[in-house]
């Protein structure tokens, strides 16, 4: 015989081996093998599915813009915002502030370490009862107050 019939049949022996033994690992593990090769599939199918499921319900992102000034007066100024948002009658005793309010440049609240301008946003939430006044920003640093960096710069 030659060298080639030699060659070929050793290959058919090596792949005859081959094949009983992954025929007997098949036959061992048969169950064990289709429940992987299945969990596998399940778990394929499920995440495409939630994946298209999530590109039919995506939505525009909500952008919220705001400066980093305001983020730190609405900080130190939260006990004041809780009590602005409940209506009251306003007494004439109140309508005197608002007046005193035009006099004074410069308001800060008891309950707070900060001073602001008349006109800020944060200054008009101050109670009556809470809102101390200042001439000038001097007067209120003297006074231990330290001015509001959404309004004071």
């Amino acid at each position: 015989m030659s060298t080639f019939g030699l060659d070929n049949s050793q290959n058919i022996e090596k792949n005859q081996s081959r094949f009983h033994k992954t025929r007997n690992i098949w036959l061992k593990y048969e169950e064990k093998i289709i429940l992987a090769i299945g969990i596998i599939l399940i778990a394929g199918i499920s995440f495409e599915a939630g994946f298209l499921q999530g590109e039919k319900n995506k939505k525009e992102p909500v952008v919220i813009n705001k400066t980093a000034d305001s983020t730190e007066c609405a900080a130190n100024e939260t006990a004041n915002t809780a009590s602005a948002n409940q209506p009251t009658e306003q007494s004439p005793a109140q309508n005197t502030t608002v007046t005193e309010t035009k006099n004074c440049p410069y308001v800060a609240s008891k309950n707070s370490n900060k001073y602001h301008l008349a006109s800020c946003q944060f200054a008009t939430k101050i109670k009556p009862e809470n809102k101390v006044c200042f001439s000038s920003a001097e007067e209120a640093q003297k006074r231990g107050f330290q001015g509001a960096k959404c309004c004071i710069k």
